[in-house]
């Protein structure tokens, strides 16, 4: 009986022993040789000949949707910001600006890693679908011993799928064989075979052949928008965060000022009272606002801890890392401030409509869903192939043949049901496609109202912080020359209090509320430098 030693592992393992490699040389050989040839295969070079033909692939497109090519990488750096304080080659993190969170975080995050895994895997199923497209060749080699007899086989096949729906298919083999038992040397034989099949009704369509293929490409460029959106999105959440820390630092500064002018507030106060100039109960009236600065200060600053960790958890650093944040620029597009509000809800939303990367991947969607109700039309249709296959056997005859294949539209209970699910994933994505639509016209109508708002709201916080300012010195002056009573310069200090914090809150919701109707609009991208947007958009070309 004839054994394949290739494929029982009970066979090798009773074959391989020192009587096999002496009486079946060629075997060994052979063994040897393939052995080598699939020992050859480094993992290290399989990952990265993927990963130079996947940033080859992400390059072209990032070229051809935002008009620059990718830097795109999905390997995490060597000696990355978190590892190098996890080992303590860097020990605290100061003077850490907008940008430099904005630059920890694409390097540490883990959300954005995840992300770009995510456009990874795209680019991967790209690759396949293109692999899938091509030529496939398959090498087939085989050594057999049976009876005594050695036969060493080898086969070419190579399969190609056209864009006119013809598969075509060939395959050329050969082998050596000896008959040990009759004493006879090595014999060849050969053979080759080679057929097409065209589909001429249901299915010859050219989008039904590259409807996988099709699919796959877009599926890229919406992972290519969607990572791109997801940047200028989450970099918005870092900016919010970074810049509501600060508002947090401002608020601690601004206890620390009030705690010290109540304290010496409260000294004078109690020197007057043992003096016999001043009342136990005004005393006691300073000393009191001086303890509540006190606790708040105390309140403030495990608030501000609270926040610190947090932010560090989200930009992917170490927990214990020290942290200390520089004041950025709170006037980042102040010039375009004006052109923002003057821009009107009918040229935002046209702007947007143009430019959001995830409205116009939901747009496309509905175009795929169109495209998938006419692929399922044509799996409706009556299938009819025609095949032509030639073979030459080793003696040198070639035998043609042809043949029809029809394959009538009965018992297609699987198609009709995809046909009609398809118009419902279509009627889903016209309905979703206006959903979206409507909510960015509200988003935008609240983000210019809202933007509107913390201007004006920050005007007034600055007329009222400069007010509280001199009311805070009048009434020093007047306590001074005992015009005035404690109370007085108590409310006076509060006052002046509640409009810096107020302030600071207001310039934040200004600034955050410009930011956010450019990420609304689509126009807010992330350069090498932050935040950068598209003028074009929105300055008049006389002023830009």
């Amino acid at each position: 009986m004839s054994r394949n030693l290739w494929d029982n592992p009970a066979v090798i393992r009773e074959n391989l022993k020192p009587n096999f490699f002496k009486d079946n040389a060629l075997l060994a050989q052979f063994a040897l040789v393939v052995s080598f040839l699939f020992s050859c295969v480094l993992p290290e070079e399989v990952a990265k000949e993927v990963d130079e033909k996947a940033y080859a692939i992400l390059a072209e497109r990032s070229e051809a949707i935002f008009g620059v090519s990718s830097d795109f990488r999905i390997e995490p750096p060597e000696n990355s910001l978190r590892q190098q304080l996890l080992n303590g080659d860097i020990a605290e993190l100061d003077d850490l600006n907008l940008v430099g969170c904005l630059e920890i975080a694409a390097e540490n995050s883990r959300e954005y890693q995840s992300r770009k895994e995510d456009l990874y895997r795209s680019v991967l199923a790209l690759s396949l679908e293109q692999w899938n497209y091509g030529p496939q060749f398959d090498l087939d080699v085989s050594a057999v011993s049976a009876d005594g007899d050695e036969t060493v086989r080898a086969g070419l096949g190579v399969n190609k799928l056209l864009g006119s729906g013809a598969n075509v298919i060939g395959a050329v083999g050969g082998s050596l064989l000896k008959v040990a038992s009759g004493g006879a040397g090595w014999d060849s034989l050969s053979d080759a075979s080679f057929s097409i099949t065209q589909p001429l009704l249901g299915g010859a369509a050219r989008e039904v052949i590259r409807e996988p293929l099709t699919q796959a490409e877009r599926n890229l460029v919406y992972e290519v928008r969607s990572f791109e959106r997801y940047r200028s999105t989450f970099s918005l959440e870092i900016a919010t965060k970074y810049f509501q820390l600060i508002e947090t630092i401002d608020n601690v500064r601004n206890e620390e000022d009030n705690f010290k002018g109540l304290l010496l507030l409260s000294q004078r106060n109690q020197a007057l009272a043992e003096a016999g100039h001043l009342s136990d109960i005004e005393a006691d009236e300073a000393k009191q606002d001086t303890l509540e600065s006190e606790n708040r200060l105390l309140e403030l600053r495990g608030g501000l801890s609270q926040q610190l960790d947090s932010f560090k958890l989200y930009l992917g650093l170490p927990i214990g890392v020290e942290l200390g944040l520089v004041r950025s620029s709170m006037e980042e597009f102040e010039n375009f401030e004006s052109h923002l509000i003057n821009l009107g809800e009918d040229k935002a939303n046209q702007i947007a409509f143009k430019e959001r990367l995830d409205y116009l991947n939901r747009t496309d969607a509905t175009y795929d869903a169109e495209r998938k109700v006419r692929v399922a039309e044509e799996a409706l249709k009556s299938g009819l192939d025609l095949q032509v296959s030639t073979e030459r056997s080793d003696g040198g005859s070639t035998n043609w043949s042809r043949s029809l294949s029809l394959d009538l539209p009965i018992r297609r209970v699987p198609e009709h049901n995809a046909y009609r699910g398809s118009l419902i994933s279509l009627e889903a994505a016209y309905r979703s496609e206006q959903e979206m639509g409507d909510s960015i016209i509200a988003s935008l109508r609240d983000e210019l109202r809202k933007l509107l708002n913390t201007k004006k709201s920050y005007l007034i916080q600055l007329n009222a912080v400069d007010l509280a300012q001199q009311r805070v010195e009048s009434t020093d002056l007047s306590l001074a020359a005992g015009r005035s009573d404690t109370r007085s310069a108590l409310d006076a200090r509060r006052a002046l209090l509640s409009a810096k914090n107020a302030l600071t809150s207001a310039l934040v919701d200004r600034l955050l509320a410009r930011l956010s109707l450019l990420s609304e609009m689509g126009l807010l991208r992330i350069g090498p430098s932050g935040f950068e947007i598209e003028s074009g958009q929105i300055v008049p070309e006389n002023e830009s």
